[in-house]
């Protein structure tokens, strides 16, 4: 063999074949390493024995994986505070106002489609009858058994809004004191009443009563009229010259101008002024009487609920027909936007976070992501991973040869070291 030749493989295989080895195998390694991560897909036998690290370690720990990805995400990544934090920063009443602009406007354009408008009426209208007569019996039964308070709700307030605040014009309070006075104020009726009021034991007591409290000239006064006698004539007069004393009684009371004075009263008559306790017992006793009213005429009032069935259908269905969006005017609509969207600014501002402590759970992020990890084929497990770790992939594999091409070098220095101790 030619000594040139010979010496060029001795330096090659001393110096320059162990970093271009271990370079190498460093590389290989790595690669196989990351290789095994993922393949083979499935376990693999060997005259019935399983070949130790199949399948892969990604594909073999999938359910571990999915777990603790779940976890990770959700104990560190997305936590509820962090869904509620995001969710207290969307919540302002620009977006809220974005929002309710955007759901009335989609539900106006649609009312401008006459096709949908009258479908939409025929389908309104049709389940009028079965969703009045489900709210009459519901509402009642739950008056009835005391499960909610709706009705109580309204009466009072329609009591504090309406009733207390009533007041009865002058025409009005003239109407009602006319008819007072034809009906209950009658002549015949006072001249009854004043009979019935001078009984012998009213007698004897206002008797009795003018001498035990009457003092000086009134008392003196009162034996030489005789109040009792006195009393006693008047009473046979009512009783027996009743047309007489009906024409007087009709002159006094014209005389008097009581019809008057009752249309006075009525007119000023203020339920407002009434001392609290009052209007407290007569709003509660409102709502007793409406209450049992509706339990006491329960199928009475389902009865007249079928009656008006046919025309609320009616009513329904033209109302909506009739409904022009152009007609609204653009005040009002802006207005009706802003009385929305401050209610629900409100209303979310106040109940969000309650709302998001029973619905953040309900969610089941955990168990979403947990199950689609789970159900991620091994090829779509390997795609996702090398997709997020490409790079640093093939960094690690880079460092696999790097730290080959150092083992190399580490065994060049061994391989010069050992010859120069030799050659000494």
């Amino acid at each position: 063999m030619d000594p040139q030749f010979s010496e060029f493989l001795k330096g090659f295989f001393t110096y320059a074949f162990p970093i271009i080895f271990y370079t190498f195998h460093g590389y290989i390694a790595t690669v196989m390493a990351i290789w095994l991560l993922f393949h083979p897909y499935e376990p693999k036998f060997i005259f019935g024995w399983q070949v130790p690290m199949t399948p892969g370690i990604f594909p073999k720990r999938r359910p571990k994986l999915s777990k603790a990805v779940a976890s990770l995400v959700t104990d560190t990544l997305l936590t509820t505070s962090d869904i509620k934090a995001q969710v207290e920063n969307l919540l302002t009443e620009q977006n809220i106002y974005l929002a309710v602009d955007g759901m009335v406007n989609v539900l106006l354009t649609e009312f401008r489609d006459t096709t949908k408008l009258h479908r939409l009426a025929n389908e309104i209208s049709e389940l009028t009858p079965a969703f009045l007569e489900h709210l009459v019996i519901t509402t009642i039964e739950g008056v009835e058994h005391g499960r909610h308070k709706n009705i109580e709700i309204i009466t009072e307030k329609i009591f504090d809004q309406i009733v207390l605040t009533v007041r009865i014009s002058r025409p009005q309070a003239d109407e009602a004191a006319a008819w007072i006075m034809e009906s209950v104020v009658t002549p015949q009726n006072v001249r009854l009443e004043i009979v019935r009021l001078l009984s012998p034991q009213n007698i004897s007591s206002l008797e009795n009563s003018v001498n035990q409290h009457a003092s000086g000239p009134y008392k003196i006064l009162a034996k030489i009229i005789g109040i009792k006698r006195v009393c006693y004539e008047w009473r046979n007069f009512l009783e027996k010259e009743p047309e007489q004393a009906d024409k007087i009684l009709t002159d006094l009371l014209k005389h008097f101008h009581i019809e008057d004075q009752i249309a006075d009263r009525i007119a000023r008559f203020d339920m407002r002024a009434l001392p609290l306790q009052t209007i407290a017992k007569m709003r509660q006793q409102t709502i007793s009487l409406v209450e049992e009213f509706l339990i006491n005429h329960k199928d009475a009032i389902l009865n007249a609920v079928k009656n008006i069935q046919g025309p609320a259908s009616n009513s329904v269905q033209s109302m909506i027909i009739r409904f022009n969006p152009e007609s609204i005017q653009r005040e009002w609509l802006e207005r009706l936007k802003q009385n929305v969207s401050g209610f629900c600014y409100g209303y979310l501002k106040q109940e969000l976070s309650g709302l998001l402590e029973r619905a953040i759970p309900q969610l089941g992020v955990y168990g979403i992501i947990a199950r689609k990890i789970e159900l991620f084929t091994p090829q779509q497990l390997e795609d996702v991973i090398k997709r997020i770790c490409k790079q640093e992939l093939h960094w690690l594999e880079a460092l696999g040869g790097l730290i080959g091409l150092m083992m190399g070098c580490v065994q060049v220095g061994v391989n010069m070291w050992m010859g120069a101790s030799l050659g000494h």
